[in-house]
């Protein structure tokens, strides 16, 4: 048995997120969970219902009813992860990282050589760019990276359909797509429909990873793991049964989940080396800074160690407002 408290915030967006949501503010709550063994810990509940999930009120109703979805059930496991490294008085993350995190582009409208050049000096080589909104200047702006050293992850978000996705990358010029380490989420997928695109560039799942994962023989190369919705053991377990490769990114969530994510990748690449690439983690940049991300210490494409056990933010979590729950 379980007592769970949420306390609620917003996240406020500096732009567009993505092809599929404004720049309105996201809600969400933190978790606190109490074990009867006596352990506390806590995580994210941050859903995205224009991405299918259910709603933040459906989410905390069904958690008042004694159930869980894919969400909340995800949240459970990495409070336990978290309350089991509290109670051993351990930082989740490595106090030296050594795996990377891509720089992330909401808009690749702003890009420019002055830009690519400071992201280069500050030791990022990957860059994830957010697509699928004005595919004319997109396709126009991706020729800055011609000539670079950068690899590129194209995500779409599911907006295009296959012919239209086609004749977008018929369009990139040959020296671009060769820099592509993988496209993600161009359409929804259908196995036939994808196995037609992939010779353009590697493709990742990741909206419909949840449906396709007891699937055989699967048209991607990639598996994009978000540990705040995604059952880490299923996913894992997969990508070594189909020779995919592993990407672990956060859910574009709170500061809590943005670290919770960085430490399980951290582990996955510890485990299962070259199976696991680069992470897509530092995403708390994409929202005006709050007391929880001034405390995330980056350099470069590395994630720190927040100050505390767990997840840290000890004081910060001690500090808010709790409301009780559930009992589970």
């Amino acid at each position: 048995m379980k007592d769970i408290f949420y306390s609620s915030y917003q996240l406020t967006p500096r732009q567009s997120l993505n092809a599929k949501v404004q720049g309105a503010g996201r809600e969400g709550v933190l978790l606190m969970v109490r074990w009867n063994d006596g352990l506390v810990g806590f995580a994210d509940l941050h859903p995205w219902a224009e991405l299918g999930d259910q709603s933040l009120d459906e989410q905390l109703r069904i958690l008042r009813e004694g159930k869980l979805t894919a969400l909340s059930h995800s949240s459970l496991w990495l409070a336990r992860r978290d309350a089991e490294a509290r109670f051993a008085e351990r930082n989740l993350l490595p106090e030296k990282p050594q795996l990377k995190n891509n720089a992330l582009l909401s808009s690749i409208m702003d890009i420019d050589g002055d830009h690519l050049n400071a992201l280069k000096l500050q030791g990022f080589d990957t860059i994830k760019i957010k697509l699928g909104r004005d595919l004319k200047k997109e396709l126009h702006q991706l020729r800055h990276f011609a000539g670079t050293s950068f690899r590129l992850r194209l995500d779409f978000n599911n907006v295009l359909s296959d012919s239209v996705y086609k004749d977008f990358m018929s369009a990139v010029p040959e020296d671009v797509r060769k820099q592509i380490e993988y496209v993600e989420d161009p359409f929804p997928y259908d196995a036939k429909s994808w196995s037609k695109v992939r010779p353009f560039a590697p493709l990742a799942m990741d909206q419909d990873l949840a449906h396709v994962l007891h699937h055989t023989d699967p048209e991607f190369d990639v598996i994009i793991l978000k540990p705040a919705k995604t059952d880490v053991a299923e996913a894992v377990h997969f990508a070594q049964k189909y020779n995919c490769k592993v990407a672990v990114t956060s859910y574009m969530d709170h500061p809590v989940g943005v670290i919770h994510a960085a430490a399980v990748a951290a582990e996955l690449k510890h485990e299962y080396g070259d199976m696991v690439l680069q992470s897509g983690c530092l995403t708390q940049a994409a929202f005006v800074e709050d007391a929880f991300s001034k405390q995330i210490r980056t350099d470069g494409p590395f994630i720190y160690p927040v100050a505390g056990d767990g997840i840290g933010f000890d004081e910060t979590l001690e500090a808010l407002p709790w409301q009780k729950l559930a009992r589970l």
